[in-house]
């Protein structure tokens, strides 16, 4: 079905008695739409959505309320201070950061947004911060009995050297896949050593077996928690699982929750496991929604909902066993007119 931007109001536009007005971030990416999905069945409530793009741009505008441009978090000075002017002019109550590079952003400026009565829906400072790097999700849970992180080195390690190949070499504070570099022979690795020097890297075995993730939600006051699991069976080039089998494992579920129990998560994230050997590896910890949590919630269980009870006080739902089903994700097209300022020529 096509949409024109002009004819898909939604009679959204001044609404009174509301409660909570979101903000989402980065509605281009992935688990935009499930998000703003769930958000929109909030009663009492707007959705304000920003990106670095064009509203026309990005599919997931029309079930907005409010649209906003803003600079890449990247530039975090200027990003920071243009979403508090958006949070401003449009009466945030609650924001929803979506990608990792403006989790980081955030999560370096929770006082700007605490000192205006606005919540941020996201992991703790200490659960993100060693959740990004790494080195710090290996040396948090090397020694744990029950939650085994795949082996992990520095680069300038010498004990690389002793290692048998292939190799992984990948940014600590990487994300998406990107900036990963595979280690063959020592050839290559004397090859990266000199190029990436001075960069932070890790080095990781190249291991087989199947990935699989949990999406977990917990609240940190009174410790209530619920985990969905999946097998990717169909993942892009970035790591973000299009099609997915739906799984009831203990061992995976577990390994989630003590995971969230050592950070002291509040709210949601997401685990990606290695499967294939004696116990599931960690391969990395999300602190933010998966790209695929959209699949959680059509197995029985809302983590976008319940990730606001987390930052309400509210009980959340109890835990589902999921039916083992197939998902798959399929792209739908829409359609914007161009506003009348603009000749739509390229």
């Amino acid at each position: 079905m096509a949409y024109r931007w002009q004819s898909i109001q939604l009679n959204i536009q001044s609404r009174s008695g509301l409660s909570s007005t979101y903000l989402v971030t980065a509605i281009g990416s992935f688990c935009a739409e499930a998000v703003i999905h769930s958000l929109r069945h909030a009663p009492q409530s707007r959705v304000v959505g920003v990106s670095t793009l064009p509203r026309e741009w990005s599919a997931a505008s029309v079930m907005l309320d409010a649209f906003h441009r803003v600079p890449p978090a990247r530039d975090m000075p200027a990003y920071i201070a243009r979403v508090l002017d958006i949070c401003q002019a449009e009466q945030v109550t609650h924001v929803l950061p979506l990608i990792d590079l403006e989790v980081d952003a955030f999560t370096q400026c929770r006082d700007a947004f605490s000192e205006r009565g606005i919540i941020l829906c996201m992991a703790p400072a200490e659960a993100v911060r060693i959740s990004r790097d790494k080195w710090l999700v290996f040396e948090a849970f090397r020694d744990h009995p029950d939650v085994h992180p795949i082996p992990t080195w520095k680069m300038e390690d010498p004990a690389i050297e002793d290692l048998p190949f292939p190799l992984h070499a990948k940014p600590r504070d990487g994300r998406c896949s990107e900036g990963l570099a595979r280690i063959l022979d020592k050839d290559d690795l004397i090859y990266l050593r000199k190029k990436l020097k001075g960069r932070p890297y890790v080095v990781q075995p190249l291991l087989d077996g199947d990935v699989c993730v949990v999406d977990i939600v917990r609240r940190r006051d009174n410790q209530q928690w619920a985990a969905m699991a999946r097998q990717e069976l169909v993942r892009t080039s970035n790591g973000a699982g299009v099609t997915v089998r739906m799984l009831n494992e203990p061992a995976l579920i577990d390994a989630a929750r003590q995971i969230a129990t050592t950070l002291d998560l509040d709210g949601c994230i997401n685990v990606e496991f290695l499967v294939g050997g004696d116990w599931p590896l960690v391969m990395d910890i999300n602190p933010r929604f998966s790209g695929g949590v959209a699949f959680s919630r059509l197995s029985g269980y809302d983590m976008v909902t319940n990730h606001l009870r987390c930052f309400r006080g509210e009980p959340l739902d109890p835990p589902v066993i999921p039916v083992p089903v197939i998902h798959a994700r399929r792209y739908v097209e829409t359609t914007f007119a161009f506003p009348k300022d603009q000749s739509g020529q390229c």
